[in-house]
């Protein structure tokens, strides 16, 4: 199965790379569409997420939203696979991070940064993009964690894409002692934490109005070292380009609490809850978040 997995990837990412941006959304939408044929299970998880979250809404919002996220997911697929062959005219064309100068004076604190988003959007091609203009502005690489697939030969093939631009490539598998040392020469860490987090280490917080345990990771090293966070996701418009807003998350009114870890993990999750709110469409429901 795992190769017959990796021969269709690379099909997708032939024909993804033969069509114009416009066309390339209409067919991620169709493989989002195809996504959703291929586990009833997952499906399920995705309806009862929607439905658990929004209660007040109609069947066919609910219906709407799934159909939706699933068609970001395999426009979010199809867009990694283009990586391949995307220019940099493209992605400075494509993708616009606001307040991008808050990284500049962040940096000169010597503290290194950590960027937190979710799956949301594009984030794959956003921290792409985010890799690249730091290393053309700062000639600083982009330290980027991530989770590896269990098919090895798909997973080299994506992470060659993800690193095309400079990003190194981090498994989410003790990553710990590594994004130290990273952050003590004052360079930067991206993390994904919006996922199912395990409960013998870490915290239950409200996430989107329910009780989700949730990792603790990114608050203990920002509070322990005194690390400044950044938030950003990016969110598609209508024309089907990129925006993403950076935005810091102030603790030092709360270091000194006993709850502070608890309460930087809230306060950070808050900033994914308003995006999600915002736009519920294009945030990867098919997690198991709140198992």
């Amino acid at each position: 199965m795992q190769t017959i997995t990796y021969y269709l990837i690379i099909f997708i990412g032939y024909f993804t790379n033969l069509l114009p941006q416009k066309l390339r959304v209409n067919f991620g939408k169709i493989v989002g569409n195809i996504l959703i044929l291929l586990s009833n299970k997952r499906k399920n998880i995705t309806y009862n997420n929607i439905k658990n979250v929004f209660p007040q809404k109609s069947e066919d919002e609910i219906l709407r939203i799934l159909k939706q996220s699933y068609q970001n997911l395999g426009i979010t697929l199809v867009e990694l696979l283009y990586l391949k062959k995307i220019k940099d005219s493209e992605i400075e064309d494509y993708f616009e991070i606001e307040n991008f100068d808050i990284i500049e004076e962040k940096l000169k604190l010597g503290k290194g940064i950590l960027f937190l988003s979710g799956h949301y959007g594009n984030w794959e091609l956003f921290a792409f993009v985010a890799g690249y203009y730091i290393k053309k502005k700062f000639d600083k690489q982009f330290n980027v964690v991530v989770k590896p697939q269990r098919n090895k030969r798909l997973n080299e093939v994506l992470n060659h894409y993800r690193s095309k631009k400079g990003n190194k490539l981090i498994s989410s598998r003790n990553a710990a002692p590594e994004l130290i040392k990273i952050l003590k020469y004052n360079d930067l860490v991206a993390i994904i934490a919006d996922q199912k987090a395990n409960k013998k280490f870490d915290i239950i917080i409200d996430f989107l109005g329910r009780k989700a345990v949730t990792y603790i990771a990114p608050a203990k090293l920002a509070i322990k070292y005194n690390v400044p966070i950044i938030v950003g996701y990016s969110e598609r418009q209508e024309n089907n380009k990129y925006k993403a807003v950076l935005k810091e998350i102030e603790f030092q009114d709360i270091i000194n609490e006993p709850k502070a870890i608890e309460l930087l993990t809230i306060r950070h999750s808050q900033a994914l809850e308003e995006q999600i709110y915002k736009n519920p469409n294009q945030w990867a429901w098919q997690h198991n978040r709140w198992n």
